[in-house]
């Protein structure tokens, strides 16, 4: 006897991803959560079968909360159909205090956790390396939390669809920009800059 799965709708996915942020307040369980849901609706044929996500190249907002996400109200589910990339991956930058789910539903994106190293002479400043490098491919989700650095860069042979999930609205949010070079940072606000 052959049983097929269970269809996982986009209102099961959103109502799942709120109860999420009221069970645990701690926000690597959140986005631990949140990613394994996303795992779920992926199998599902979502974001393409969502009445929310175009035919065109875009970014397409799926959902916002006005009474849930972390540290405050807000989170935002956004989908993406990315034509191939032709330029260089973006500076690796922080959420600040929120953070983010990167999920591929088919195409690549390229991840790059980086980090301060700290040496045992005091007097040195702390190197800015490379830590982690991650292809993500058809299904893959990964997460980032508060103040982890990263870069992100889509492919740059195929189309990808992949969604992203924030804790809270980045628009809202300030965040740190990094110079790979030197590890120095800036401040910036993606209300008023293109939101990496």
């Amino acid at each position: 006897m052959t049983t097929e799965a269970a269809t996982y709708t986009e209102q099961e996915f959103i109502a799942d991803a709120r109860e999420a942020f009221t069970a645990n307040r701690d926000p690597m369980h959140q986005a631990h959560a949140v990613a394994g849901l996303l795992r779920r609706a992926f199998a599902s044929g979502w974001p393409e079968n969502s009445p929310k996500f175009g035919d065109g190249d875009g970014t397409f907002e799926v959902y916002r909360d006005a009474e849930l996400g972390h540290p405050g109200p807000g989170f935002v589910v956004l989908a993406y159909r990315q034509p191939p990339q032709q330029i260089k991956r973006p500076a690796p930058h922080d959420h600040g205090v929120c953070w983010v789910v990167y999920g591929v539903k088919s195409g690549s994106n390229a991840q790059t956790r980086y980090a301060y190293r700290y040496s045992g002479d005091r007097s040195e400043l702390p190197s800015f390396e490379k830590t982690q490098e991650i292809l993500q491919r058809d299904g893959d989700v990964d997460y980032f939390l508060p103040g982890e650095i990263h870069s992100v860069q889509g492919s740059t042979e195929e189309e990808t669809i992949y969604v992203r999930i924030t804790s809270m609205d980045l628009n809202d949010v300030q965040r740190h920009r990094y110079d790979v070079e030197s590890g120095r940072s800036a401040v910036f606000s993606s209300a008023t800059t293109v939101n990496p």
